[in-house]
């Protein structure tokens, strides 16, 4: 590893084409995410339309009830991440403690 940090900073023109590369890798990624994007809401746009002929006098009402429901789920998922957050924090209190055991360790301090 220390061989290959040691050769990019000696040459610099290896580090603008390893960035290029990876600036292009990112670009087209991003497109790839953004035309996946796209293609899922013209299929909701179409299952939507499709719902709404099938039954355009209940549709309003099964988008609300589909709407509170996805609220009520997407509300307790976020409940669940605070509390696995939580728990994380609890879990990562000694680490610090540990890190530094470690560096005299390895220094002999």
């Amino acid at each position: 590893m220390d061989s290959c940090i040691e050769y990019l900073s000696s040459h610099p023109i290896a580090i603008i084409v390893f960035a290029a590369i990876a600036l292009l890798m990112i670009y087209f990624i991003v497109v790839k995410f953004f035309k996946m994007v796209l293609i899922l809401g013209l299929i909701l746009l179409a299952l939507g339309g499709y719902f709404y002929y099938q039954s355009p006098d209940e549709f309003p009402d099964n988008l609300k009830k589909t709407i509170s429901g996805v609220k009520e789920k997407s509300d307790k998922m976020v409940e669940k991440g605070k509390e696995i957050l939580e728990e994380g924090k609890d879990l990562t209190k000694g680490i610090g403690k540990v890190v530094e055991k470690g560096k005299k360790a390895i220094l002999g301090k």
